[in-house]
């Protein structure tokens, strides 16, 4: 399992040896972009693109505690046309096995509208709660200063995401603006503390490049302004370079 840390190392290239001709990669990193470096290193091989909305807490090294919801989209991100359709089999065969444990699973044509769909928590609630300093989401959202913060990075991934790709989101969970999003939140029975925290607590490199860095730069070649998504990747930044002091 390799978090998605391009200002650290490429993960394309520490699974490099165990990919043969005849590999199908897939992806379930969080964050935008993270296809490319995988796409640039294996452009014959076919490439899914993954997205997990998956409620899960690890309790104690090895236990997991598993919520209510397991939701899997994932899509060929760059597989040659003429074996397309060999490669949609092999998906379809693995996502039966996660079915069969209760796992719902989609395939999609694109799924790129599913991975900004997922970026409005991710984008948004991970780097405010490291900010906040130990926050969960739901005491964030209760707090109406942090709930305008997080509502107006939001808007910004709406926007952003919605002009990268020309589609709307999927809605999954019922998101479909920055006030359905923090009304979701609430919703959650059980605390949710983000792994962008969980990392910045143990002084671990966060996804900052992929959650922040890497949707800034769309946002500046497609003329979005993201003034918020800016600020949480300046201090995000600061808090990661401070691990040392």
């Amino acid at each position: 399992a390799l978090k998605a840390l391009p200002n650290i190392y490429d993960s394309s290239e520490r699974i490099a040896a165990a990919v043969g001709p005849n590999t199908m990669v897939i992806l379930f990193q969080n964050g935008i972009g993270v296809e490319e470096p995988f796409a640039k290193r294996f452009p014959n091989n076919p490439l899914v693109s993954s997205v997990s909305f998956v409620s899960v807490k690890q309790e104690n090294q090895g236990e997991l505690r598993h919520g209510g919801f397991s939701l899997l989209a994932a899509g060929l991100h760059n597989a040659p046309r003429s074996l397309a359709e060999r490669y949609h089999d092999r998906l379809q065969f693995l996502f039966a096995a996660f079915e069969s444990q209760g796992v719902s699973c989609m395939i999609e044509a694109d799924i790129q509208p599913y991975r900004w769909q997922k970026h409005i928590l991710n984008g948004s609630t991970n780097p405010v709660s490291v900010i906040c300093g130990g926050s969960s989401c739901q005491e964030m959202v209760k707090n109406p200063h942090c709930k305008w913060l997080l509502e107006q990075s939001m808007a910004e991934i709406f926007l952003l995401g919605k002009t990268v790709t020309g589609k709307s989101f999927p809605g999954v969970d019922g998101i479909v603006d920055p006030q359905s999003a923090t009304d979701y939140i609430k919703s959650i029975p059980v605390p949710v503390y983000t792994s962008m925290l969980v990392d910045s607590q143990c002084k671990r490199p966060m996804e900052r490049d992929v959650i922040l860095k890497n949707p800034i730069a769309l946002a500046e070649k497609h003329g979005v302004d993201v003034p918020h998504m800016r600020a949480l990747y300046a201090l995000t930044t600061m808090i990661e370079e401070g691990y040392s002091k």
